[in-house]
């Protein structure tokens, strides 16, 4: 395979989507949050950078049950002092209520689940103290998730597969108000989105995954750029299907790097993070710090520090803001070319 399908194809990735186009399975276990499976409880506190000063600007906190299942979840501002919580209730090991409670209480809402014989999540009832609702309905093919729809049909997204049932492509299709639909579509590589679209072939938005630093950027739309993208992209749908792409996640992030760094003319960062990592006994990396870039200023505009509390009840990190950290993470910015 050429190698400028090989790096092209990675040009194009995921687009920042609305809270509607979001929707997906619920968020249940420790790894679906993106925590090692042995944990217990993680706080974490973020602070704002402003004019070099430091600001505390929010908490937030999980816990999870024995069977690493979130149990609440809160959340707190503090500049209004403005604070959300949720709370799970499971039925033999099987999520059926989570209610959510705001300071403003008029957000507050309850969720219901109901499965079918197989224990797969079939139904979402949403329920605002409003009094407006929402029904979500999930439809599987294979034993796989297949479809999720809204109650309304304002929502479809459909999921596809590899022939060894590995995750490769979402399509987003939206109702807009008697207007075409939106349709997006969606490329994944190891259950990371790694290019999307939006039909007919427009906004082009790639991932770069490393193991310290993350960056999303948007191509610009370049008839000669976007030829080239739209061969990987088929050469993408024809393989991917049958598991026969000659490269993993690692080995597409490394050259869609060197396209970023070799095409910073045509391309428009619109994310970027940094992380800090350490180990526990068992060799499982557990986050610790994470700040994110402001790209026009070329400064870091937050950061974060997280605690860990394992089931054994050994903790790891802090909450307490870390100057050291902080130093490394505004070197970082010097390693990444920002256009």
């Amino acid at each position: 395979m050429q190698k400028t399908y090989i790096y092209l194809v990675f040009s194009a990735l995921f687009l920042n989507i609305t809270p509607i186009l979001a929707q997906s399975l619920p968020k249940i276990n420790t790894k679906d949050y993106g925590f090692t499976t042995n944990t217990k409880k993680v706080e974490i506190t973020t602070y704002s950078v402003v004019n070099n000063s430091i600001i505390l600007r929010e908490t937030n906190s999980y816990k999870f049950n024995d069977l690493g299942n979130i149990q609440t979840y809160k959340k707190r501002e503090k500049h209004n002092s403005s604070w959300i919580k949720s709370k799970n209730i499971y039925v033999k090991g099987l999520l059926r209520k989570k209610s959510w409670k705001h300071s403003n209480s008029s957000f507050n809402k309850k969720h219901l689940y109901t499965y079918d014989n197989k224990t797969r999540l079939i139904n979402e009832h949403i329920r605002s103290k409003n009094g407006n609702t929402n029904h979500i309905k999930f439809k599987y093919q294979n034993n796989l998730l297949h479809k999720i729809t809204t109650n309304d049909n304002d929502l479809e997204i459909t999921y596809y597969y590899t022939q060894k049932r590995q995750l490769f492509k979402k399509v987003y299709s939206e109702k807009k108000n008697g207007k075409p639909n939106i349709i997006t579509n969606h490329f994944y590589l190891e259950n990371k989105e790694i290019f999307s679209y939006e039909e007919p072939k427009n906004h082009y938005k790639a991932h770069i995954y490393n193991e310290n630093v993350y960056i999303g950027f948007e191509l610009i739309n370049e008839k000669q750029v976007k030829s080239k993208i739209d061969k990987g992209i088929q050469r993408f749908n024809e393989e991917a299907p049958k598991d026969n792409l000659p490269f993993n996640l690692e080995q597409h992030c490394n050259q869609t790097w060197q396209f970023y760094n070799k095409n910073l003319d045509k391309v428009i960062p619109f994310e970027i993070k940094f992380y800090r990592y350490t180990k526990d006994v068992s060799g499982n990396k557990i986050k610790y710090a994470e700040a994110v870039v402001n790209i026009k200023t070329k400064t870091i505009s937050s950061i974060s520090f997280y605690k860990t509390t394992l089931k054994n009840n050994n903790v790891i990190g802090s909450t307490e803001f870390d100057k050291k950290v902080f130093s490394e993470f505004k070197e970082d910015i010097n390693f990444i070319n920002i256009p």
